[in-house]
């Protein structure tokens, strides 16, 4: 079973490079990987995606980030490791890539019940999800 739809992410990609730099937030997760490289930041901190990757199922869509005074950061992840802001343009696009993807990795690893309540997730309506 394939992760992506290549269509959806050759469109969105497109969308997404259009858009450059995209305010993003990053998970809990991608915080504490930012910590392993030395960098600390608050759950709060903004980012902003200036690069944008495929890298096929294995990865997805990957971001390289900046921080909000714009200097290069060293992280890099994927997609559905940051947040993006409801009010974005482009938040319906993303949030629609991120949930279809977390729910097909949950399937493909035998998790029916997570990707049963990643398929129940919704999403706020205004800001990061606070």
């Amino acid at each position: 079973m394939s992760i992506d739809d290549p269509r959806q992410v050759r469109f969105l990609i497109e969308k997404m490079e259009a858009s450059l730099p995209i305010p993003v937030r990053a998970t809990p997760e991608t915080l504490k990987l930012a910590e392993t490289k030395g960098e600390r930041y608050k759950p709060d901190h903004q980012f902003s995606i200036n690069k944008i990757f495929y890298t096929g199922d294995e990865g997805g869509i990957i971001c390289s980030l900046k921080n909000e005074s714009g200097k290069q950061t060293s992280l890099v992840c994927s997609l559905t490791h940051l947040r993006i802001d409801n009010d974005h343009p482009l938040a319906a696009d993303i949030q629609s890539y991120q949930k279809k993807r977390s729910m097909r990795i949950a399937l493909q690893d035998g998790k029916t019940g997570k990707a049963l309540r990643i398929a129940k997730q919704n999403r706020p309506n205004k800001g990061f999800g606070k």
